[in-house]
């Protein structure tokens, strides 16, 4: 084995050499692979979506960049047939691979009932930075190059990249090397900044990568000398302009407007609390089971109020022994059963709202916490079981809230994608849940002290009303929490 054994290759074995090329560029896809990982767990979504893209997408990626590079060079390749595979050589157009990959991105999205502008506005931001890497790649090749320039350019540059850019008996302007800067730039740019002050539409964040990489590539592509050409013109500066113009118009709204992009959110609803009001009954439950199983111990109001949210095991563990909890579970149910006509009802305006929501067609279901008899119950009593094709209750959920996986398998049996979900809540637990899956949370409440400690988890939207969800479903939003990547 050999290490380095020259400036193209990184290390060789026998007559088989792996080159510098190849390692930078997969370098680059596997730190572009990495942020998306970690933001599509953020999402909700399971890492083999991510793995099941990646693989033949880089493939695919890689054979587009080739072909685009063979067609333009094609009075070369036709003479030498046998170098048309050899990419350790050099001969990427990067223009290719990104039409390639947009097309493969499309079907396999869309296979997978996932929003291809989100993934759209996830994924291009890395391929910049994936791309920063690559054109060192370039460097070690030395391609990617501009014009002869003077010793005295590289007075301030490492001696490196000085020696790498003495080419032909002359210095090269480093091209690669302006363009590695602005793609990072450009990466930097748009994840710590745009996403964060002028995010408004899903595919924005592609579409600012359309217009940053086209700029970049449109002013460097002028310097260099080794243009793929067409009639005359760099073909990099026509494709970079054509970028430039849909990113324009992407950024404006013009395909949400023209292509009718904006999507109606599925509204996911918590039961206690957000469609049944069941404070008095579940505050009374609980002071029976109490004086009952635990007469010394007075329960306080805050103490009542922290009983929202978490399940029943929870709460219970907290104040008996593990071998009780179960049968003090059984004990509370039965005393709740029978108090439920007496002391449920329905929250106001719950009704009309999901008779609104309905006439906009919008799909609705309950997750809770609760076991689903009882949720089942609930629904029925308040006469708003009709309204839902889906209600999960606690033996439906992987896991009980605040995980997200019970509103992800809610949307799941809606036949539907979590890309674009409300989950309307009443305590912090709800919006935590949300913000697992990245969801647009609501947290809802007509208890002022009870708003006040949702705002501390900071939902997207806080309401004292459910009235509200009907014209918030109308408004342009992307319904999930920005706030989160």
């Amino acid at each position: 084995m050999h290490l380095f054994p020259s400036t193209k290759i990184f290390v060789s074995f026998g007559s088989f050499e792996i080159a510098w090329y190849a390692v930078l560029i997969l370098t680059g896809a596997l730190c572009a692979y990495l942020l998306c990982q970690r933001t599509m767990k953020k999402w909700g979504y399971a890492p083999e979506v991510l793995d099941d893209y990646v693989v033949p997408m880089l493939f695919i990626g890689i054979l587009g960049a080739r072909a685009w590079y063979v067609i333009f060079e094609w009075q070369y390749y036709s003479q030498h047939m046998n170098e048309i595979v050899a990419i350790w050589n050099g001969g990427l157009a990067i223009h290719g691979g990104l039409i390639a990959g947009f097309i493969f991105s499309l079907f396999f999205f869309k296979k997978r009932k996932i929003s291809f502008l989100r993934m759209f506005d996830l994924i291009m931001p890395t391929v910049l930075l994936a791309q920063a890497f690559g054109r060192w790649g370039n460097f070690m090749n030395q391609e990617a190059y501009g014009g002869i320039v003077p010793e005295s350019f590289f007075a301030h540059y490492p001696a490196f990249i000085k020696n790498q850019m003495f080419i032909d008996g002359a210095y090269r302007m480093p091209t690669f090397l302006f363009e590695s800067v602005c793609n990072l730039l450009g990466f930097l740019f748009i994840t710590c900044i745009f996403r964060k002050y002028w995010y408004r539409r899903r595919g924005d964040c592609g579409f600012m990568y359309m217009v940053w990489y086209g700029i970049t590539r449109f002013v460097i592509e002028g310097m260099r000398t080794d243009s793929l050409m067409v009639l005359g013109l760099r073909t990099a500066q026509l494709v970079s302009l054509a970028l430039m113009i849909v990113g324009c118009l992407g950024l404006m709204g013009v395909f949400h407007k023209a292509f009718h992009w904006k999507k109606k959110p599925v509204v996911l609803f918590d039961l206690d609390g957000t469609l049944i009001d069941s404070q008095q009954l579940v505050f009374e439950t609980f002071r029976r089971v109490f004086k009952e199983l635990k007469p010394d111990y007075e329960l306080s109001n805050e103490e009542l109020y922290t009983f929202f949210g978490p399940t029943l095991e929870v709460t219970f563990s907290k104040y008996f022994p593990e071998d009780q909890v179960q049968s003090i579970i059984d004990r509370y149910q039965m005393i709740n059963k029978s108090l439920h006509k007496e002391l449920l009802k329905e929250i106001p305006h719950a009704k009309e709202m999901l008779e609104g929501l309905k006439k906009e067609n919008i799909q609705c279901a309950v997750v809770s916490n609760k076991r689903i008899e009882v949720v089942k119950r609930g629904l029925k009593q308040s006469g708003l079981d009709v309204y839902f094709d889906v209600v999960l209750g606690k033996e439906n959920l992987p896991e009980p809230k605040p995980s997200a996986s019970g509103l992800i398998e809610a949307c799941n049996l809606l036949h539907t994608s979590h890309d674009d979900c409300i989950y309307v809540g009443d305590n912090v637990a709800d919006i935590v849940a949300a913000k697992n899956m990245a969801a647009y949370s609501v947290g809802f409440s007509v208890d002022e002290k009870q708003r006040e400690a949702l705002k501390g988890a900071k939902p997207c939207k806080v309401i004292d009303d459910l009235m509200q969800l009907i014209p918030l479903c109308k408004e342009d939003h992307i319904w999930s929490d920005n706030t989160i990547w």
